[in-house]
């Protein structure tokens, strides 16, 4: 890790001097050239950037606009949004990035209390765009197959401060889930053909089914599964995101582009009359 840097913390303008940060908080460390995200938990942080540790509880009491000396560099202290969760997430399974987990949210019509089943629990990205949307009157329950993975997806929920309305289960939702009334079923499975079924026993009348899945073949079986069952408003969508390089009078597309990552399949269901 390296020996403890030299740190120093001059005070910025903050509109409220009252918001400290405390032990447990978790705090961006701005840089020019590269972010952290790290919590105060009293122990050692070690930084690749510049290389070297600090003690976390030196930042108990500093406040938002602060500026953090390390060594000969110079960062900034912020609180973290939600995007910032999301980007420096500690990452293990393969994760559903904003460009789809932001269509997926508004796609299941989330808001304030909603309350959403979740397959798959991978590294809590989707989880935690979830749980921003529902706030604390909401209610995302997760069920995974893997209890490394859940253990994964709570800690960086826990981090993102959206805990109090998240539960991990351990379980396959191929089997069936507890619970009924949903708003919402989405899932992140191999075979979301297997889940039609328990997710139309276990949506309230209106409520809304999303698959993200990776292949064309997944994709058709969703969508065949999702007819099989009576549901309605299915559409399977791709969301590409291509950047622009500006400058002054040579303004382009970026060389590499953000294509494929999965595709999103939704339904909603509707009993028979």
């Amino acid at each position: 890790m390296g020996p403890p840097k030299k740190i120093q913390i001059w005070r910025g303008p903050c509109p409220c001097m009252d918001n400290k940060f405390e032990k447990g908080d978790t705090i961006l460390i701005k840089g020019s050239r590269k972010d952290h995200l790290v919590t105060i938990d009293g122990g050692m942080c070690r930084l690749s950037d510049p290389r070297g540790a600090f003690d976390t509880g030196r930042l108990i009491g500093t406040s938002p606009g602060d500026e953090l000396k390390i060594g000969s560099a110079r960062f900034l202290l912020h609180v973290p949004d939600v995007l910032d969760h999301l980007m420096y997430l500690n990452r293990g399974p393969q994760m559903i990035i904003p460009k789809d987990s932001s269509r997926i949210v508004m796609g299941l019509g989330l808001s304030n209390g909603s309350k959403v089943l979740e397959g798959g629990a991978g590294s809590g990205a989707l989880s935690i765009a979830i749980l921003n949307s529902i706030g604390d009157e909401g209610k995302l329950i997760t069920y995974d197959i893997r209890k490394d993975h859940l253990e994964k997806a709570g800690a960086n929920i826990e981090r993102a401060g959206l805990s109090s309305s998240w539960e991990g289960k351990l379980g396959n939702v191929y089997d069936g889930i507890q619970g009924d009334g949903f708003d919402a079923f989405v899932v992140d499975v191999p075979e979301p053909e297997k889940v039609v079924k328990v997710a139309s026993k276990s949506l309230r009348s209106g409520g809304r089914f999303c698959s993200y899945v990776p292949t064309f073949n997944q994709m058709e079986r969703a969508v065949i599964a999702l007819r099989g069952y009576d549901f309605s408003e299915i559409k399977a969508i791709e969301i590409i995101e291509r950047g622009f390089s500006v400058k002054d009078g040579a303004t382009r597309p970026v060389t590499e582009m953000l294509s494929h990552t999965g595709f999103l399949v939704f339904g909603r269901w509707y009993p028979s009359p």
